[in-house]
């Protein structure tokens, strides 16, 4: 009867559904690697950005006293620890597995992974546009702010290489918070900080007291960030969204293909770029039509 039991817990862990998510997973840890995008966007882009805001957000300290009154089970559901663990294995998977390929292809073909990208963003930008019913001054001025927070990012000059354990730790929890915002990229902000280059060489060589100083600053920005944003989904959904539109189309100027700005334009370009931006804006389009958006 155990036996059993196991095999039906296996079972609801291992359906189609938990492979799309560690699928989504895997798409944000690759969007991760990319200057100018974030894993952020490819969860609004896949309808699971507000679930995933909600879930992190019980990591909490209610989600700890349900573990010891409840015990295990009813404080991982608490958690939605099955969504939170199969994005979790999707996401490091992708790191581990696709990061030189996106690096590569970053390399040798820049302006064609971007162009892909401008169309995941006008497609997600107008999915979300569909969710908005607020109008008036108010909605406009959100709306620009949060193209001008993404634009303005782009303007800020580059800290210098910093590697103070404090300052490592801040790194950290301020870029966790770029990475869950769609629009703005994790790893800019890690560059823009002065930090990127410390953390890059601390995974190289594994210096645990740099990874330990960054990765309980995420742990932290996460945490903290995720409070804020779920509570302003709860209560201003519609102004939070309006603004959020606004980051992400903002974040345009930054992955805007140069070559179509440059001497380097050449009409081919501008064929690939029209069809790889259509190509992403149809694959958000069928995702949408696949995809139920989380309630």
């Amino acid at each position: 009867m155990p036996k059993d039991g196991a095999k039906r817990e296996s079972e609801k862990f291992f359906n189609r559904k938990s492979l799309m998510l560690f699928l989504k997973g895997m798409a944000m840890g690759a969007a991760d690697t990319v200057p100018g995008i974030s894993g952020g966007t490819i969860a609004f882009i896949t309808n699971i950005y507000e679930e995933l805001i909600f879930s992190i957000q019980a990591c909490n300290l209610n989600a700890l006293k349900i573990l010891f009154k409840e015990g295990i089970k009813a404080a991982w559901k608490k958690i939605n620890g099955t969504f939170l663990l199969t994005l979790l294995i999707g996401i490091i998977s992708s790191a581990i597995l696709f990061a030189n390929i996106v690096v590569f292809l970053l390399e040798n073909y820049e302006g064609y992974v971007m162009s892909f990208f401008v169309g995941l963003i006008l497609a997600s930008s107008l999915y979300i546009w569909k969710q908005i019913h607020a109008s008036g001054w108010l909605s406009y001025l959100l709306f620009l702010g949060g193209v001008l927070l993404a634009v303005l990012l782009n303007f800020i000059p580059q800290g210098q290489s910093q590697e103070s354990i404090f300052y490592i730790f801040f790194s950290g929890a301020i870029a966790i918070c770029a990475m869950i915002l769609p629009g703005i990229s994790g790893a800019f902000i890690l560059l823009l900080l002065g930090a990127y280059e410390t953390v890059l060489e601390a995974v190289r060589t594994f210096d645990i007291t740099i990874l330990l100083a960054f990765i309980t600053g995420c742990i932290a920005g996460l945490i903290s960030f995720s409070n804020f944003l779920a509570y302003m989904l709860a209560h201003w959904r519609q102004q939070t969204l309006t603004f959020l539109l606004g980051v992400l189309l903002g974040s345009l100027y930054t992955i805007w293909p140069t070559q179509l700005n440059t001497e380097d334009f050449s009409f081919a370009f501008f064929g690939a770029f029209i069809l790889l931006a259509l190509f992403g804006f149809l694959l958000v389009y069928v995702l949408e039509q696949k995809v139920k958006p989380a309630e």
